[in-house]
């Protein structure tokens, strides 16, 4: 009979928990998307070894593990709910179009996939990495999160931000494979990812510190993606990269313009009404961020990509219907 097992994961960036439906008893698919949750589920394990391993070296460690906690729960907050928006809809799709004479299609999906991922993380990339302090500090600075704490945990959050593209990039490439019933690529590639997680945390812990520890795995998350992608090349006889690449790129320059934009409007602010206390600060994170998000979409409308007008249309609709 087919079930439901629920697993929480780490995958790069925090936890999240999946929910893997297996089709039959027995049948290739189920056994091959049990056999990958598997090895996740062991690649979470040895991170944390790798973790608790490395992060010793790291002077005062204490405040380095509550500092990739703090910035860890910052993250998954959009990052969650970006990817349901995203992969939820996308994998019954992808399923359907898994014969060859539907690659083409699937191609434009893959490609609708990213896009939007570009379209969501990159903006609130660059917003998590020009306001991590003031994020930090309206979050959690008081009581006994001191100042310091919250540029400990502002480091680290940039860190997790640099790989949040990343991160959700693989996952819908992951699903591609996965509604091919080819979990054997995941499933080596992760296996890979132990070892290569391993060797980044020993190369970037001594020179950044905490912030190294979760750079060492937004490198493998970059490394995995890049993988993903040259199998997918291969296996679907070809990838439109030159048509692919642009639009991501200008995505990605748009996003440094709102981060900068967002960074230049919050040291504006700040010197003109202080920061007080929690609600001026508040009031000058939320105005910095309105700042960035409106730099970008007037960016990003301009680019007239067909997924990010299909995302704002559907946003609007939903808008206005409530």
């Amino acid at each position: 009979m087919g079930g439901t097992t629920s697993q929480s994961v780490a995958l790069g960036l925090g936890r999240i928990a999946i929910a893997i439906q297996f089709s039959a008893a027995g049948s290739a698919a189920g056994d091959q998307n049990h056999g990958t949750c598997r090895v996740l589920v062991r690649h979470d394990a040895d991170q944390r070894r790798d973790r608790s391993l490395f992060i010793t070296f790291i002077p005062n460690a204490t405040a380095a593990v509550s500092a990739l906690g703090y910035a860890g729960l910052l993250v998954q907050t959009p990052l969650g709910i970006v990817s349901n928006v995203i992969l939820v809809p996308l994998m019954p799709i992808f399923a359907r179009l898994t014969a060859p004479e539907n690659w083409p299609e699937l191609k434009t999906r893959i490609r609708q996939g990213l896009m939007l991922t570009a379209f969501t993380m990159l903006p609130i990339s660059a917003l998590m990495i020009a306001l991590a302090v003031p994020i930090a500090r309206v979050v959690y600075e008081r009581g006994a999160f001191d100042a310091n704490a919250s540029v400990l945990t502002a480091s680290v959050l940039m860190a997790y931000a640099i790989g949040m593209f990343f991160y959700l990039g693989r996952d819908v490439l992951v699903r591609v494979f996965y509604a091919l019933e080819d979990a054997e690529t995941p499933f080596r590639i992760s296996v890979v990812n132990i070892f290569l997680n391993a060797l980044f945390d020993f190369l970037l812990v001594w020179r950044f510190g905490a912030p190294g520890i979760v750079l060492a795995t937004v490198s493998v998350n970059v490394i995995s993606m890049i993988a993903l992608l040259i199998v997918l090349h291969r296996k679907l006889g070809g990838l439109p990269w030159r048509e692919w690449s642009p639009p991501i790129a200008l995505l990605a320059l748009g996003s440094v313009a709102a981060g900068f934009a967002s960074w230049f409007t919050f040291q504006g602010m700040a010197r003109y009404f202080g920061s007080a206390n929690l609600l001026i600060q508040i009031v000058e994170l939320s105005g910095a961020g309105a700042i960035g998000v409106g730099v970008f979409l007037l960016f990003a409308t301009r680019l007239q990509l067909p997924e990010v007008q299909q995302f704002i249309a559907s946003f609007r609709r939903r808008l206005f219907r409530r």
